[in-house]
């Protein structure tokens, strides 16, 4: 049966790193969403420049299928002002 590392501290005091390691992993989700809002925009505008699919999927890494679903979804607007955001 395998044995598992036993923590050195006691829950109680590893609180902090929980909240530090949950807010590290919102920060990386918020940035993995305007990652890809960013490539979405590069690739319709790629496109709108007459780059060929071929050409947009062998710049970013991504295979000709990913590029096409990308594509195929309207890129969604970003409000320029904060007044701009729906109430």
């Amino acid at each position: 049966m395998p044995s598992f590392p036993t923590p050195a501290a006691s829950p109680a005091d590893d609180t902090g790193a929980l909240e530090a390691a949950a807010a590290a992993v919102d920060a990386a989700q918020e940035a993995l969403q305007t990652a890809r809002r960013d490539l979405s925009a590069a690739i319709h505008a790629a496109r709108r420049a007459g780059r060929s699919v071929r050409h947009i999927a062998a710049r970013t890494g991504l295979d000709p299928f990913m590029v096409r679903n990308i594509l195929a979804v309207t890129p969604a607007r970003t409000p320029e002002r904060s007044s701009d955001l729906p109430r």
